[in-house]
């Protein structure tokens, strides 16, 4: 995956997977980011950027469509 992180969605829609948003560690942000595998050809592709960054969401695919939801765009601190 091109880009590392936690706390993302994937999904699994027309022979490639999806991964979707997720929490940047380095940058302690949550991620637009939507990149795609094609297994057939072993290459990752950058797909258009979800319209918020999301981190701890849920995505599944319906009818070929991928719908993204729930999340948060802030980390928020568990344990002290």
């Amino acid at each position: 995956m091109p880009t590392p992180r936690m706390d993302l969605a994937s999904v699994a829609v027309n022979g490639k997977l999806y991964a979707i948003g997720g929490w940047d560690t380095q940058n302690q942000k949550a991620l637009q980011v939507i990149e795609a595998y094609d297994r057939a050809s072993d290459t990752w592709a950058t797909k258009s950027p979800m319209p918020t960054p999301r981190s701890g969401l849920d995505a599944v695919a319906i009818n070929g469509k991928i719908y993204a939801f729930g999340g948060d765009a802030e980390a928020k601190v568990l344990v002290e």
